[in-house]
């Protein structure tokens, strides 16, 4: 049995004659009723009542009629949202995540217009590591990620990155510390065995950074406490268990008791990278990258 079968049966069954449905299906009549022969023949019951002045269905037929429209409707559905998958507007899109992504505005932005615009798409978060993102988007576990790293990360052929905005460092300390009666730019020798809570950043992105940036004054960066929570790391900071050096975009999160100040120097620069595959990238991963505009200025203080 075959969905042309079925349609060919339904046609009739809301003509009730044979002339008048193989004229709207674009057939003549001989082959629409032995095809509705044919059919009777597979299902073992006879459909129609026919006689010479008119046609009817049976008890079986009317019931038959339901379940063959209820099939092709389906039918019709999975015709649909195959052909909306393949131009990415329905599915999912998994998303790898670094600690500060969703502070960056374009990128919080794109991903609210993508919601918006395709709400049959649903969006999976996952935040992992530079090296879990960059595996996961070379094997398809992830159609895109977004890293922390000043330098471009090392990549797999397979893997490409795109430098979306680049930011400033700065310095998350309480409000009283030493260094917060002033607001301007603070050089990292100043900071020089201050203690730290840092988030547990990939060592080849932005502690790595942050690794280089203590050593251009000659010194380490005194890591006191880490914390996987943001909210948790910032809570420490303003109970003045020690500083925290992070990317401009997260002075989002908004503490009354911590101030922040920008860090100086050419080095106390972030960048947020997109990862996608290079070749094979769904349509529903284009769909995303377009709505992203890379930047190619720093984001300042004034940002």
């Amino acid at each position: 049995m075959e969905l042309r079968h079925l349609r060919y049966f339904v046609k009739v069954a809301s003509e009730l004659h044979f002339g008048r449905a193989a004229e709207a299906l674009g057939i003549s009549q001989p082959p629409l009723s032995q095809q509705i022969r044919l059919l009777e023949t597979e299902l073992g019951v006879q459909l129609f009542e026919r006689s010479s002045r008119k046609v009817r269905l049976t008890t079986a037929g009317r019931l038959f009629l339901e379940e063959a429209k209820a099939t092709l409707a389906q039918a019709d559905h999975a015709v649909r949202v195959t052909r909306r998958a393949a131009t990415g507007e329905v599915g999912e899109l998994s998303i790898g995540l670094s600690a500060s992504t969703l502070y960056v505005e374009m990128v919080a932005d794109a991903i609210s217009t993508f919601h918006h615009q395709h709400p049959d798409v649903h969006l999976i978060f996952k935040e992992l590591s530079i090296d879990a993102q960059r595996d996961a988007v070379e094997n398809g576990g992830l159609d895109l990620g977004f890293v922390r790293s000043r330098a471009k990360p090392i990549l797999p052929e397979s893997v490409t990155s795109t430098c979306l905005i680049t930011d400033r460092m700065y310095v998350a300390m309480r409000k009283g510390h030493r260094l917060s009666a002033c607001a301007g730019p603070v050089d990292v020798a100043e900071l020089a065995g201050e203690p730290m809570v840092h988030y547990p950043y990939d060592r080849e992105g932005f502690l790595d950074d942050l690794r280089k940036l203590f050593g251009s004054i000659g010194h380490r960066p005194r890591l006191v406490q880490e914390t996987h929570e943001m909210s948790t790391l910032l809570g420490l900071v303003s109970a003045g268990f020690g500083i925290s050096i992070l990317p401009g975009s997260l002075r989002r999160l908004e503490v009354d008791t911590l101030h922040y100040r920008e860090l100086s120097g050419e080095t106390a620069l972030s960048s947020m990278w997109l990862l996608h595959r290079s070749e094979g990238a769904s349509a529903t991963a284009l769909r995303f990258i377009d709505l992203l505009r890379p930047a190619d200025q720093i984001a300042t203080r004034a940002a």
